[in-house]
């Protein structure tokens, strides 16, 4: 697995020294639905190890820091994609590559 940072994520990663993105599942249980998707997120170095040691996370170097996958199965392409979207103040990264 190959991990790209557009020029954008790249820039904020630097300018605010954040290094770590981890990928994890989250599922929206509602009465009238069931959302499951794929949320990619910043955390901190802390966080970051303790991922590794404790809950398995597995470390992919990326361009700027790693990226950490989480241990169960993920259909994922041989390029993954990753980039800064904003809307006003807030911020969130976008992936593309990874599915469940």
């Amino acid at each position: 697995m190959e991990v790209q940072f557009k020029p954008g994520l790249t820039e904020y990663m630097e300018k605010t020294g954040k290094r770590y993105i981890m990928v994890e599942v989250i599922q929206t249980q509602n009465s009238d639905f069931d959302v499951t998707e794929i949320c990619p997120r910043f955390v901190s170095e802390k966080f970051a190890v303790s991922l590794k040691e404790k809950k398995r996370y597995r470390a992919v170097p990326a361009p700027i820091g790693e990226v950490l996958m989480p241990p169960y199965r993920l259909e994922i392409d041989p390029v993954v994609t990753f980039e800064l979207k904003s809307f006003l103040f807030i911020k969130w990264i976008r992936q593309e590559g990874i599915n469940l």
